[in-house]
């Protein structure tokens, strides 16, 4: 196990399950609230530089944007868009589930007594991890957007998720699907940082050798 990474912490939309994957049944299940899912998704990612003091003037921005986009007042606005993405989505990931070897990745990582903390740009974080089964895991973290206020590449939210694991930033391992967010985020505070690439059916499993763990076990 290197020396230079004393705990891990993962993003959680299209890192610890494969967006492919979900995007179908999302649209299917958000039917006929494809216009919020569009207006949610683009309206919180032009939203991800941008600074707030905490996260209820986060979200409170957010519905506020969203319903100009949306024809609706905030009010509306905020509870459409946690319907598509605090539950519709979660009903979604219950049928997708994890990526298949993230399990087997994550028992290994805290086997090897490494913490792990998750960090997400949106909220529903327990939720999700309910949903994917990896909720019993020991979460030393969970991170939202939507408690902080603010979304990677922020460092705000790298640094929350260090402090709970009780470790500087710089001896933390970042695992994410998005170089612009995750990456640069991680590269910012000082962390390592692995990129998930989907171009591999198991992008995961390169985890276990820059951890140095068991390369034996298939996932």
């Amino acid at each position: 196990m290197s020396t230079t990474i004393a705990a891990v912490s993962f993003d959680l939309d299209g890192t610890l399950y494969d967006l492919k994957k979900a995007k179908g049944p999302l649209l299917w299940a958000t039917f006929p609230r494809w216009r919020t899912l569009r207006v949610g998704r683009r309206v919180r990612d032009e939203m991800r530089h941008k600074q707030y003091p905490d996260g209820a003037a986060f979200l409170a921005a957010e519905a506020a944007i969203a319903g100009e986009r949306l024809d609706v007042d905030a009010a509306r606005a905020r509870a459409q868009i946690d319907a598509v993405f605090n539950v519709d989505l979660v009903r979604v990931l219950a049928r997708v589930g994890p990526r298949a070897e993230a399990r087997a990745i994550l028992d290994a990582i805290v086997t090897a007594g490494l913490p792990i903390a998750v960090i997400s740009d949106r909220g529903a974080v327990d939720e999700k991890l309910q949903a994917l089964g990896l909720h019993d895991l020991p979460w030393r973290a969970r991170v939202a957007a939507d408690d902080v206020g603010a979304m990677k590449p922020d460092a705000r939210v790298f640094r929350v998720a260090a402090d709970a694991m009780g470790i500087d930033p710089t001896a933390m391992l970042h695992v994410g699907d998005r170089d612009d967010s995750d990456g640069e985020g991680a590269r910012g505070v000082g962390a390592q940082f692995f990129l998930v690439a989907d171009s591999s059916p198991t992008p995961l499993v390169g985890l276990r050798s820059i951890l140095g763990l068991n390369t034996s076990e298939q996932t």
